[in-house]
């Protein structure tokens, strides 16, 4: 939010300088991120007479213009369509500097020049170029009534100024204008705030404005109030340079003598208002409503917007005029053949606003004070203080009567204030005179001052002030947190233990570092693409109300997230990424989590891809494969105390599904082409997605860590090779000879894959070498053949093997 330091001196006698102001500001709370110095004094700038303009022999985009300065005429190649003879254009003289500074920060001193074979001797200047606004479609087109080579300062009146970039909280919406801001600092500096609100004198509103126009509040949820006034013979034209300056100072591009008073008084005290063109108000009739469907809506800015059921509009006899605290409508736009113009101030329910700006995406300075709250005693005020002005600066007259329709009163809240608990939360000694003369600066009123106890009433244009400790903050910020003494002692505070689910998630989080993981921390929104690429539509939950267009749907996996870390290292030439992530993921479901319908877990994703070894004078760069990360994960579940109790089991070529009993509780994969491609990795990537609630809930993990001794006896080793068809996997293999081997089994290995002709078409051989312990005696053929044979029959009947040696 931008605030205007020569602004701000209208309302109070600062004598801080701008760079002082700011530093008070913040102090405040009201943080000023940037200190911005506006208006050149633009030495060297002068008018110009345009006297004639021919094409650049040499290049079709240039004109040739011959320029009168006052004291001389010179030729100045001009690039801009629109520049033409008889025009008075602002010009850069030799030696003057832009007050703008190029793309490389360095700023463009007018040097006399050849450009394309052909002298020019200055710069017709835009907008742009002048620092004005941000329109550099064309040059600027000054007053025809200037003469030659008048300074441009004198000529546009410009004054230099100092903008503040305010940080605003959205808790603050009283400081979202100019009066607001200079409220705070005349607290703080003890000066007097010279409000122009105070001075604005009502007339008996009995008389209304039923003759002229017939205002109805139809949906009074998200309208409370709605307050009219009419001013006639309005003259639509420029506005004078004081409030030209104003409005530009912050941003604000100067339209008309009546937009620009309701943009000014919006930045002055905070209040929105809108001005209708009274003839283009079909059937002089206002009905304020929302419709239980969507419609479709062209807004000032000529866009034709699809405005969602429930958002309130303002309606004439005919349909919408204006989206209620959003903007104004194409169809009563105030243009140059407006002479009677309609004022609406209004105070809006913030949640519809809010709401309705965020569905369409679109924030204008109306809805973004409406979304935080308006002070709603100020409507009148702000009409008549804009009546007002309007009919000064265009000849207009105040048509007698307002109407002010208030269905919902607002009361304001009273607050206690106990000075011994504002001295302990702060560690100061204020006394209750002190804090009493803070809120009256402040504009609270005090009901009572007793027993070191202040009662408040608190100003309606506060509604973040609700409780006790929100008036301490009001005293503690004014009276300077600098001003606090520093405590010579402070007590220490434990943290609060974490929870035995913290705990888990802390172990796995350890588990994955120890492994030689980084942690990574990706968004939770993917786009409606790459959750598409993920899981199947039926299980995406889309976000109603979504940051950007481009992330709207919750993450069903954390792969998304990976993938987009590893695209993103990738193209910053990284080789090895080894990452880990711990985070929500969310998936339809009939019954739910904590929602209903939706199932939320906390998943850990370990991601592998690029390269497990760079290139050096031994070795060639090795590519991760798929047992590098489920090496990673099988010591990631057994350092998290699961040890025997999973078993796998492969769901496809790429896919190996971990289980424990009926639970699945994690699942590897390589990462298909297709989605990888549709997330530019161009590296082959592999996942291992954890499921930690299912992990925690076995509660397998928790038991004792207990020394078992090592055997003092030698491990039986035997290998056998089985031909089996090329179909079968060697998992289902090694989890049947797991079970019908017993407890004497230690370990049971893969150590060769063959195939060949001698074994006959779709064969395959897989030898095993199956390791044997009794921690009792010394095991010999004769113990291990029994069992051997066993897994010899069982394989042979589950799977056809045949042993081969």
């Amino acid at each position: 939010m931008k605030i205007s330091y020569n602004w701000l001196k209208e309302y109070i006698d600062l004598s801080l300088s701008a760079e002082e102001t700011a530093e008070k500001l913040t102090l405040l709370g009201l943080e000023v991120e940037e200190i911005e110095h506006i208006g050149s004094g633009f030495e060297g700038f002068v008018v110009g007479d345009v006297i004639n303009v021919r094409k650049h022999p040499n290049a079709d985009k240039l004109s040739l213009c011959d320029v009168n300065l006052g004291s001389e005429t010179v030729q100045i190649a001009c690039g801009a369509k629109n520049v033409a003879a008889g025009q008075k254009v602002p010009v850069a003289t030799i030696g003057s500097t832009l007050p703008v500074p190029m793309d490389d920060g360095r700023y463009l001193t007018i040097k006399k020049a050849k450009l394309r074979g052909e002298v020019s001797e200055g710069m017709i200047c835009s907008e742009a170029e002048l620092g004005l606004s941000d329109d550099h479609s064309g040059i600027m087109v000054l007053d025809d009534s200037l003469n030659a080579g008048k300074p441009l300062t004198e000529a546009l009146q410009i004054e230099q100024d100092t903008v503040f970039e305010i940080g605003l909280t959205p808790n603050r919406p009283d400081a979202s204008c100019h009066i607001g801001v200079a409220r705070d600092l005349s607290a703080v500096l003890d000066l007097p705030l010279r409000n122009p609100y105070r001075e604005v004198s009502l007339p008996d509103d009995s008389k209304g404005l039923d003759s002229k126009i017939s205002i109805r509040i139809l949906d009074t949820d998200k309208c409370g109030r709605y307050a009219a006034l009419m001013v006639d013979n309005v003259s639509v034209g420029e506005s004078p340079p004081w409030l030209k300056n104003r409005l530009l100072s912050i941003g604000l591009r100067p339209i008309n003598n009546v937009v620009d008073v309701t943009n000014f008084v919006l930045h002055e005290i905070g209040q929105p208002l809108h001005a209708f063109d009274y003839e283009l108000i079909r059937g002089h009739t206002i009905e304020v409503r929302s419709f239980d469907k969507a419609k479709e809506f062209t807004t000032l800015d000529s866009v034709s917007r699809s405005v969602p059921p429930e958002s309130l509009f303002i309606c004439d006899d005919e349909g919408p005029v204006a989206i209620a605290g959003v903007m104004g409508g194409e169809n009563s736009e105030v243009n140059e053949n407006t002479s009677t113009i309609l004022i609406e101030s209004a105070w809006f329910n913030p949640s519809s606003i809010r709401k309705t700006s965020k569905q369409l995406a679109l924030q204008t300075d109306s809805s973004y004070r409406f979304e935080r709250g308006v002070d709603p005693t100020i409507q009148l005020k702000a009409a008549h203080r804009a009546a007002k002005l309007i009919a000064e600066l265009s000849g207009g007259e105040i048509i007698g009567g307002q109407e002010d329709i208030h269905p919902v009163e607002h009361e304001p809240k009273q607050v206690s204030l106990r000075i011994a608990r504002l001295n302990h939360v702060l560690g100061s000694d204020i006394t209750s005179d002190r804090a009493a003369a803070i809120l009256k600066k402040l504009e609270f009123k005090i009901e009572a001052n007793k027993d070191e106890t202040l009662v408040c009433k608190v100003p309606l244009f506060r509604p973040d002030v609700a409780r006790e400790i929100d008036l301490i903050e009001e005293v503690g910020r004014v009276y300077d947190y600098n001003n606090i003494p520093r405590p010579e002692t402070a007590p220490f505070i434990a943290p609060e233990p974490l929870s035995e689910v913290e705990k888990f998630q802390q172990k796995a989080r350890k588990a994955a570092r120890s492994l030689g993981y980084k942690e990574i921390s990706t968004d939770t929104l993917l786009s409606g693409k790459e959750a598409g690429m993920l899981a199947d539509e039926t299980l995406q939950i889309q976000a109603l109300n979504p940051v950007s267009q481009e992330n709207t749907t919750l993450r069903t996996h954390l792969e998304g997230g990976f993938l987009k870390a590893a695209a993103y290292n990738l193209n910053r030439n990284a080789e090895t990424l080894r990452f880990f992530e711990i985070g929500h993921t969310f998936q339809r479901d009939q019954s739910g989590t904590w929602i209903e319908g939706v199932k939320e877990e906390v998943h850990l994703l370990m991601g592998l891809c690029g390269t497990s070894s760079k290139e050096n004078w031994q070795d060639e760069s090795k590519p991760f494969t798929v047992f590098d990360l489920k090496a990673d994960l099988e010591s990631f579940l057994n350092f998290m105390g699961f040890g025997n109790n999973f078993s796998s089991k492969a769901e496809s070529n790429h896919v190996l599904l971990y289980t424990s009993g009926k639970e699945e509780i994690a699942t590897l994969k390589r990462t298909d082409r297709s989605v990888m491609k549709g997330f530019d990795v161009d590296e082959q990537s592999y996942t291992a997605e954890i499921n930690l609630s299912a992990l925690y809930n076995l509660d397998l993990g928790t038991r004792e860590i207990r020394y078992k001794p090592v055997s003092r006896y030698p491990v039986f080793e035997f290998d056998a090779a089985f031909v089996v068809d090329t179909s079968v996997r060697a998992g289902i293999m090694q989890e049947t000879i797991r079970k019908e081997a017993g407890t004497i089994l230690h370990n049971v290995t893969v150590f060769d894959i063959y195939e060949g002709e001698n074994l006959g078409e779709n064969k395959k051989s897989i030898a095993f070498r199956l390791t044997f312990l009794d921690s009792n005696k010394t095991l010999t053929i004769k113990d291990v053949e029994p069992v051997v044979q066993k897994i010899v029959q069982s394989l042979e009947k589950e799977v056809g093997a045949i042993l081969r040696s």
